[in-house]
């Protein structure tokens, strides 16, 4: 059984434009999924509905098992933890211990303070426990909302635009905390190098869903990356114009571990052949 289904999920603004259109898919225990697309694609409007912030005018969200409705939504939000885009709008506590304890507490949840230590444990923070948390980096602040999240122990992790406002040393740093992590993860990005490092699978959308695959497949798809807005990264980009130009490469690189070993295999096979003449 999937952990998380949507099924025909839809949903209109307020004036009546549609936000999403008919949105289903599985994802399987353990699945890193990338949801992608451009501004104004319905992406953050979907997690919104995912964890239950927002009602669908059709279709259903099904958790372990659980639709999510009036009657099951606090049982169903136990296994969902999401992360916002700004780590000031779920940091509201006195101090960091306090803002990573106020998840777990309002659950009712037990061993608060094990669940604490933990969590600080887990994304590097224990030394920020008696700090303010609005007096730290941007960055650091991220860490304490994922903190904060991980405390109430959530089978599924909702992360909308995790890397957005870091520099490049945070966002390394944040990426290698999440791969650490052994959870459900569904990530709304527009970072495709970080799609690259963190995803199983990539979920296209704009309104509706246009592509389900990985990057790789979705990376030799130009039509569609315009279509839906998307520019590759600055590598990939690189290898694609390399292989337009006559190159044997026999897929576009997304990493740059992908990168490194298809460009030593086009440089031995041409080693090779000149070796030859």
């Amino acid at each position: 059984m999937s952990i998380l289904e949507i099924d025909g999920l839809s949903f209109s603004y307020e004036d009546g434009t549609p936000a999403i259109e008919g949105i289903s898919f599985k994802v399987e225990s353990g699945e890193k999924v990338a949801i992608i697309g451009p501004n104004g694609a319905g992406k953050s409007t979907l997690f919104s509905l995912i964890a239950g912030f927002r009602t669908p005018f059709t279709g259903k969200v099904i958790v372990n098992g659980d639709a999510l409705d009036d009657g099951s939504e606090d049982r169903v939000r136990r296994h969902l933890g999401m992360l916002f885009q700004d780590p000031d709008d779920q940091i509201f506590m006195p101090t960091v211990e306090e803002d990573v304890a106020f998840g777990p507490q309002n659950l009712g949840l037990d061993d608060i303070q094990g669940r604490v230590m933990n969590a600080l444990r887990s994304t590097g923070t224990e030394a920020l426990a008696k700090r303010v948390p609005h007096r730290l980096s941007h960055g650091m602040k991220k860490r304490v909302a994922i903190a904060g999240v991980l405390a109430m122990e959530p089978a599924i992790l909702l992360l909308d635009e995790p890397t957005s406002g870091l520099d490049p040393r945070a966002r390394s740093d944040l990426i290698g905390l999440l791969n650490g992590m052994k959870r459900t993860m569904l990530l709304a990005t527009h970072d495709l190098e970080a799609v690259a490092d963190l995803a199983d699978r990539v979920i296209v959308i704009n309104r509706s869903i246009m592509f389900d695959g990985t990057l790789a497949d979705l990376a030799h798809r130009k039509d569609l990356l315009e279509q839906a807005g998307i520019e590759l990264s600055s590598l990939s980009k690189l290898f694609s114009r390399l292989k337009d130009m006559g190159y044997d490469f026999r897929h576009i690189p997304v990493s740059l571990d992908n990168a490194t070993s298809e460009a030593a295999r086009v440089i031995d096979e041409m080693g090779r052949k000149r070796q030859g003449r």
